[in-house]
């Protein structure tokens, strides 16, 4: 015997609208003598009936579960009886007048084909709202999982290798190829382990901790080949610590990056970090650090200046080869790209309650800064 499920009784009660029309009207014919009237009626109440009919089966053949489609349903029936209700509370007031009621079975037939209809639509995006977000929590909570899994695996796999190669260069002959396969190894772990904190802070599963900004900035500086086409300009405090966690990293290394990559040769690019307490040279809040990077390269088209960024599908809105846009991230005039360095930049800094501006320079260039709360050593959370 077939189960009953939602878009049985969705059916039934349009059905029933459509019976309960033609009996209605079909007394009304022999009662008058006119089939005009009656039939105009039919067409208006049970045309209805017959749309929540048809409402029915296009859920049937929608996909639902049976717990989406019994929610349809009682959509469906709470739109008759609230109809139902409103109109009857109509009536109470009409006999409450001492107004006689006149024929008040065709506008409660309208009354209650519509409510259901509107019910049977309404509950129908109802249950595809309710699906689309619990789709969406579960690819936050599978990509959550997925990042978990690689950086544990990964981590475990490059800590072994690196183990090796440290024997290796113990028991080489001078050769550096193994110092090269742990030096590599050690840069993939401590990418491992910005990557999963830049994870965590889209995500929202950031923990509550402390991080040197200034001492950040100093490590991925470190990392800068500041030769003959590119000259690094410092101004940083002995420490600045931000709300934040490991994940300011990718922050400071995608705007050096940027600035490195797209001002043209002979680069000269300025890092500064600023804490807001006490500071006049920079607008920083008194609670706010500012990372600041600048360079000498012809600028920023004037929707960067704006304020615009790359959005999430990959094209780069941001930083351009030239002023008129001529250039872009990957060398040429495409505007097309991976994941944007600016984008997730500013996607992190509002992850960290901050935000990211840019500019000009006084060097003639570009200029970003990235404010970030600031945490001073006696606020609540652990350092990193």
């Amino acid at each position: 015997m077939p189960t009953l499920r939602g878009h049985h009784v969705a059916s039934l009660i349009g059905a029933g609208l459509l019976v309960a029309a033609a009996v209605h009207h079909g007394t009304e014919v022999e009662a008058v003598g006119n089939v005009g009237g009656p039939l105009l009626a039919f067409a208006l109440d049970g045309g209805i009936a017959v749309a929540v009919l048809a409402a029915g089966r296009r859920i049937a053949r929608r996909g639902l579960s049976p717990a989406e489609e019994w929610r349809v349903a009682r959509w469906t029936a709470s739109g008759a009886v609230l109809a139902l209700a409103a109109f009857a509370a109509t009536l109470a007031v009409r006999v409450f007048e001492g107004r006689p009621l006149v024929e008040p079975a065709f506008p409660m037939l309208v009354a209650a084909g519509a409510g259901s209809l509107g019910g049977a639509v309404a509950g129908y995006y109802a249950v595809r709202q309710a699906a689309d977000a619990r789709r969406a929590r579960d690819a936050v909570r599978a990509v959550s999982f997925v990042n978990h899994l690689l950086r544990h695996d990964l981590r475990n796999d490059l800590s072994t290798i690196r183990g090796y190669a440290d024997l290796l260069v113990d028991e080489t002959d001078g050769s550096d190829h193994a110092a090269t396969v742990a030096a590599k190894a050690g840069e993939g772990l401590e990418r491992i382990e910005a990557t999963s904190a830049v994870a965590d802070a889209i995500l929202g599963d950031a923990g509550s901790s402390r991080v040197d900004l200034a001492a950040t900035t100093r490590n991925v500086l470190s990392s800068v080949d500041d030769g003959d086409s590119v000259t690094v300009e410092t101004d940083l405090p002995e420490s600045a610590s931000v709300a934040a966690n490991d994940g300011v990293r990718s922050i400071v290394h995608n705007l050096v990056e940027n600035a490195i990559e797209h001002a043209g040769p002979d680069v000269t690019v300025r890092v500064a970090v600023r804490v807001g307490e006490g500071d006049t040279t920079e607008e920083v809040g008194d609670d706010e650090v500012a990372l600041v990077v600048e360079d000498d390269g012809p600028g920023l088209p004037p929707e960067i200046r704006n304020g615009s960024f790359p959005d999430d599908d990959g094209r780069d809105e941001g930083r351009a080869g030239s002023r008129d846009g001529a250039g872009s991230r990957d060398g040429a005039g495409s505007r097309d790209g991976g994941v944007s360095g600016l984008g997730l930049v500013a996607t992190l800094a509002d992850a960290y309650g901050g935000s990211l501006e840019a500019g000009e320079s006084d060097l003639g260039g570009a200029r970003f800064a990235v404010t970030l709360p600031h945490a001073p050593a006696d606020s609540a959370g652990f350092d990193t």
